[in-house]
């Protein structure tokens, strides 16, 4: 009636070899999953806050407030990288594995991503150190609404482009 003989150990609902094979990409153990799209949707949405509430910190000239915003940014986002890395690009790598235009895609937003994700780590490290202190100044500003500006034309264009080839292998 609810499912509990199809639930392992864990508690976790039990898939068939079958409908198992349905949801891996080739040559890995990596499944796809439903929800994964609204996930990165919804932490792009997080990070975008964090940092608009990096920028308002700095409107207030708040250092610290600042500093805190960006260390939380540079988490979230290093999480969001790996876990895209680890769950989307491999698994999309695998399941378009004989599609060169696809593959191609797929390596050039990797490398963007990879890209984006060290220069704005870079600046937060920068603006992390303990000597370092925020200013209003145009050379700052402008290095910053830069970072903000790629992580912003990240999101948009893997929303655009990349997440609606995220498909069950046996949808392909």
């Amino acid at each position: 009636m609810f499912g509990f003989k199809n639930r392992g150990k864990d508690g976790q609902q039990k898939i068939d070899d079958d409908t198992q094979q349905l949801l891996v990409a080739p040559g890995t153990e990596i499944t796809y999953k439903d929800s994964l799209i609204v996930k990165y949707q919804q932490e792009h949405r997080h990070l975008q806050n964090l940092f608009n509430n990096a920028l308002t910190a700095l409107q207030q000239a708040d250092g610290p407030v600042l500093k805190k915003q960006l260390r939380d940014l540079q988490v979230a986002l290093r999480r969001h990288l790996l876990d895209e890395e680890l769950n989307f690009y491999i698994y999309l790598r695998h399941c378009y594995n004989d599609d060169k235009a696809k593959q191609d895609l797929i390596t050039k937003f990797k490398k963007l991503s990879k890209r984006v994700g060290l220069e704005t780590f870079e600046f937060i490290g920068k603006v992390s150190a303990d000597e370092f202190q925020p200013s209003n100044d145009e050379s700052f500003v402008s290095e910053l609404l830069g970072v903000g500006n790629k992580l912003e034309s990240l999101f948009e264009a893997e929303e655009h482009l990349l997440y609606p080839i995220y498909k069950k292998p046996a949808n392909l």
